[in-house]
């Protein structure tokens, strides 16, 4: 005798496992059977869910080991160059010769530079070489300023700096003329800036993005 069991429904008698209630026509399936292919697409994406999640872990896993490999490594330390050092700058070569403090520069009656109250006078002396092939221009030239260990930067004193090409006499850099290549030429200039700032920590000469260290 084949087991009986309630429909659903109207609770009449049916074989087990039959699909409807021959009585009421009631479906005796439960939702996932009647409803196969909304069953198959929860299905796939509860498994996409869990294969996103497994990935994401492994990714961060892997993420963190790299951030800890490059942590542990240590970052390249930025070169310092020194008087005399050549410092080699695109189509440029550079070599700061000599660095003075003064208060006065010249005759101050007469074309000459005296230091600003609290200030102070740094000359800078340098040889500039063309290692091109080509003609090089002013605007070609490398950038030169004088920076503190902060990184804050200080223009070149225009009237001093005269005087002290001037006063020193070795001052044959090309201004309206080109430099041509092979062709070495000695410049100087120099930063008014404050006797007590230059007093304290490190300073500079900054060349394009090399530097100098000159005190």
């Amino acid at each position: 005798m084949a087991n009986l069991v309630e429909c659903k429904a109207c609770g009449k008698e049916i074989a087990k496992g039959v699909t409807k209630c021959p009585h009421c026509g009631k479906d005796q399936r439960n939702w996932f059977m009647r409803h196969k292919i909304i069953t198959f697409i929860l299905t796939i994406i509860v498994l996409a869910i869990l294969v996103n999640m497994l990935g994401g872990g492994d990714e961060t896993t892997t993420d963190t080991n790299i951030n800890t490999n490059q942590s542990a490594e240590k970052a390249p330390e930025e070169k310092v160059y020194q008087l005399n050092d050549v410092v080699k700058v695109n189509n440029a070569e550079v070599t700061v010769t000599k660095v003075e403090e003064k208060s006065v520069i010249g005759d101050p009656n007469f074309l000459g530079k005296e230091a600003s109250e609290g200030a102070t006078l740094v000359g800078v002396q340098y040889k500039l070489k063309n290692a091109s092939d080509k003609p090089m221009g002013m605007f070609d030239q490398p950038t030169i300023n004088l920076v503190d260990e902060k990184g804050t930067e200080y223009d070149s004193d225009i009237d001093a700096s005269g005087a002290y090409a001037t006063e020193t006499g070795i001052d044959n850099s090309k201004i309206l003329s080109d430099l041509n290549p092979g062709i070495t030429v000695t410049g100087t200039t120099v930063y008014e800036i404050s006797k007590e700032s230059f007093d304290q920590g490190k300073w500079y000469i900054q060349i394009d993005n090399q530097k100098v260290q000159i005190k």
